[in-house]
């Protein structure tokens, strides 16, 4: 059974951060087996407003969510992630870490993770170490922060603002979804923009 990885969507959605991932697990259309499909999951199954001005209607809400098909959760950047609102997707993230689920988060979803404690004994990154220190009264984990693009430790894997693309790299590395030398295809496809890597990148799935 294809497994699913969960994009939570929320209003003021940072649309842009999920789009390398959204392209890396695309590229499985190349290969003969599809290992993962892509989901929007939101509180409900009403519309939300992303920061780009864009309108989603999530695939599924929460409810909706089949915990035994899960391999991922991704949570998006946003500004409206200290609402009440979120609180129960953020229990689920927590409840995702416990049982090894991969819990992904970038940019204002890692001060989400912050607040919750999450982050105080793992090595993390975020927009900034003092982002973290100024937004959450419960981030103790200063110790632990990396001031890098992209962060994995065990099956949390955090990313700041700029770091989309690595991000990405992180989810698909660590879920497996191509071979080593594809991936680094993409990565260096990507990050510079030469066409020779774009040559590797099809042979490789080819």
């Amino acid at each position: 059974m294809k497994k699913i990885i969960y994009i939570y969507v929320l209003d003021t959605l940072a649309e842009w951060e999920i789009g390398y991932v959204l392209q890396a697990i695309s590229m499985q259309n190349m290969l003969k087996e599809t290992k993962y499909l892509i989901k929007t999951c939101g509180r409900t199954k009403d519309a939300i407003k992303t920061l780009g001005g864009l309108t989603l209607i999530p695939d599924c809400s929460m409810d909706e969510i089949k915990e035994n098909e899960m391999a991922a959760l991704l949570l998006p950047g946003a500004n409206t992630w200290n609402d009440d609102a979120q609180k129960t997707i953020l229990e689920m993230a927590v409840t995702c870490i416990e049982h090894n689920i991969l819990v992904a988060a970038i940019c204002g979803a890692t001060l989400a993770l912050a607040d919750l404690g999450v982050l105080n004994n793992r090595l993390h990154t975020s927009n900034a170490v003092e982002y973290l220190c100024a937004f959450s009264k419960n981030y103790t984990g200063k110790s632990f922060y990396k001031n890098e693009l992209a962060v994995t430790d065990g099956n949390v894997i955090t990313a700041n603002t700029a770091g989309g693309l690595l991000w990405a790299k992180h989810i698909i590395e660590y879920l497996n979804v191509y071979s080593h030398e594809t991936t680094e295809a993409w990565y260096k496809y990507y990050s510079t923009g030469d066409g020779k890597y774009y040559m590797e990148l099809l042979s490789s799935v080819e």
